[in-house]
């Protein structure tokens, strides 16, 4: 697989991991007009902000593949430990809300690190170079 194509799949990857990220959001906070509302809001903007970085890194933008690598690093190690805390929190206190915390922050670090593993991959490197 070209580097290309595999910046490409990362792209659609976020893409769907920002519309389970809006769908957990909803759930954790309940359904209303008003979480509705401000949630597709914020899913239209997260969207158009993936689209427009996916871009920059399609276009060779190294500042912003090291800013990514950077990031996501950082991202992988709160994420795990978000998702254990949660996890632990879980266990005293059962409520569903916890586990879908606890889901969406292990889903959360598994990205960041799926993008972390991307970006330093060597096709990746030599797209840029």
């Amino acid at each position: 697989m070209s580097a290309r194509a595999k910046i490409e799949n990362l792209t659609n990857t976020w893409y769907g991991f920002a519309v389970f990220s809006s769908l957990a959001a909803l759930l954790m906070e309940g359904i209303s007009i008003w979480n509705i509302v401000t949630g597709g809001i914020g899913l239209f903007f997260t969207l158009l902000f993936m689209f427009f970085i996916s871009r920059r890194l399609l276009n060779k933008g190294r500042l912003t593949r090291w800013a990514l690598i950077a990031l996501s690093g950082f991202s992988t190690i709160f994420g795990a430990y978000g998702a254990a805390k949660a996890s632990w929190m879980f266990v005293h206190a059962w409520e569903l809300k916890l586990v879908i915390a606890a889901a969406s922050s292990a889903i959360s670090a598994w990205m960041m690190a799926k993008s972390f593993r991307v970006l330093t991959d060597a096709s990746v490197k030599q797209y840029f170079a």
